[in-house]
């Protein structure tokens, strides 16, 4: 094996008996905890500005924030230290894994806890994915965030670059997609299911404390619209650096093969907007 990943085996070791100790000297109070912070979650989907809002919170000094944690039971995520060796809970008890891992004790700076979930994160056809949705959804002091794409034909466009590129997460604004082809009946049917997950989800934690996200209004005005989250989570102010950038900004005709065609299909119907630049 090289020495390079024989090297990061050794730091995640360290990293997790580190957590180990410090979880346990927190709940046998040794050490300062407690569990009055507000807890949260980000829903929405793949490529709505999930991963930039969730770094940019993470590097707020009294948040910790959260990935896709719960994304499905055999997707463990293995790099969050703080977790240390949980898997089995995890798989066997996804409400405690929850409650005594993610909205745990913490240190006294910490105001704010949370994670990312997708719409089908969880899958609620399954008892393991339903039981994570009826524990959020029984916390009544739950903040929710959800993040929304006005224009979803930008969504699709982005997850299909990313999956071609597998390049989910852009960390420079260097380099240009090649255009992609976009079958007419796959877009109408991702941009139905996308509404109607968004209005269901409302509906859903329609009795939490909610704050819209608006991707295009994220990345119009980062500072402003990070400004109005920290105050909904009730954190103090902080200027938040989120360590990515958006890709290079292009026409959508210069980066869809088949574009005039699909705009043509699409005119006159209620999803004709996506279509304008």
């Amino acid at each position: 094996m090289p020495q390079s990943n024989l090297r990061k085996r050794a730091t995640r070791a360290t990293m997790r008996a580190y957590h180990g100790l410090r979880h346990r000297a927190q709940d046998a109070g040794l050490l300062p905890a407690g569990a009055d912070y507000t807890r949260f979650i980000c829903i929405g989907y793949a490529r709505t500005g999930s991963t930039l809002l969730m770094r940019s919170l993470n590097n707020h000094s009294r948040i910790v924030g959260f990935g896709e944690i719960v994304k499905n039971v055999d997707r463990y995520p293995q790099h969050y230290h703080e977790f240390e060796n949980s898997q089995a809970l995890f798989e066997a008890d996804p409400v405690r894994f929850l409650s005594d891992k993610v909205f745990r004790k913490y240190p006294p700076q910490v105001d704010a806890v949370g994670f990312k979930i997708f719409y089908h994160h969880a899958p609620r056809d399954t008892a393991w994915g339903q039981g994570v949705w009826d524990y959020l959804l029984g916390q009544p002091d739950l903040k929710v965030l959800h993040l929304k794409r006005r224009n979803l034909l930008k969504t699709l466009l982005s997850e299909k670059q990313a999956g071609e590129t597998e390049e989910w997460i852009k960390y420079s604004g260097n380099g240009a997609d090649a255009p992609v082809t976009i079958d007419p009946a796959e877009a109408e049917a991702f941009f139905a299911r996308m509404r109607a997950w968004e209005a269901e989800y409302d509906t859903l934690f329609g009795n939490h404390a909610r704050h819209e996200v608006i991707y295009e209004q994220l990345t119009r005005d980062l500072p402003g619209e990070l400004a109005r989250i920290q105050t909904f989570l009730g954190v103090p102010h902080e200027a938040l650096n989120p360590g990515t950038e958006k890709r290079p900004g292009r026409t959508l005709a210069s980066q869809i093969a088949n574009y005039a065609a699909l705009k043509a299909r699409f005119q006159g119907t209620p999803w004709a907007a996506f279509f304008t630049e």
